[in-house]
């Protein structure tokens, strides 16, 4: 579900907590709170599906318009790197980000690529850490269960072939891609 205006007021009651969460842990980190950060933020906290860098900037572009690919990208990669946001293993394709921080699991879709946040805790740090190797630190658990939405067809190919890749939208503004990311081009 995507949050919107058209959705309830509790919603965007959320994404404001969410977005008051976001900036007083920023500032507990030393990162300032930019508009660029919080409209990143906002963009992120009202999409669930845990949108990817292009799909941010494209959604942000027409409230401002200054704004650009590389700018989107290096606020999520410091976000990422702040701990303020998590970047979320996929089945392949561009990096997907999502601002909940909880302990939680993604269920991805291999036809469709959609991704849903579920809680398993059978897999959280301090399960997993318990029975981890001696002299081995758990710091994180990352988990992906693969599967397919019910209303997804089964794959042609079968459930072991993973979603196929999806090219990149083409960006505007001079920019081309450089190992992922966006980058302006110089006039050079």
């Amino acid at each position: 579900m995507r949050i919107t205006r058209k959705n309830t007021a509790a919603a965007e009651v959320d994404v404001d907590r969410l977005c008051a969460a976001f900036a007083r842990r920023c500032r507990e980190h030393g990162v300032r709170v930019t508009a660029q950060r919080l409209a990143v933020y906002r963009a992120l906290a009202e999409d669930p599906g845990h949108p990817t860098a292009d799909a941010i900037y494209r959604r942000l572009r027409g409230a401002m318009p200054s704004l650009s690919p590389a700018t989107v990208y290096r606020v999520l990669e410091s976000l990422v790197r702040d701990g303020l946001l998590r970047r979320v293993s996929t089945t392949g394709g561009a990096g997907r980000f999502d601002a909940n921080l909880a302990p939680h699991q993604h269920l991805i879709c291999r036809v469709c690529g959609r991704m849903t946040d579920v809680h398993a805790p059978a897999v959280e740090v301090g399960r997993v850490a318990a029975q981890a190797r001696p002299r081995f630190v758990v710091e994180d658990v990352d988990v992906r269960i693969l599967g397919r939405c019910e209303t997804c067809p089964p794959s042609p190919r079968g459930p072991a072939r993973a979603m196929p890749r999806r090219a990149r939208p083409a960006l505007t503004h001079g920019t081309r891609s450089v190992r992922g990311r966006e980058e302006k081009e110089s006039s050079a």
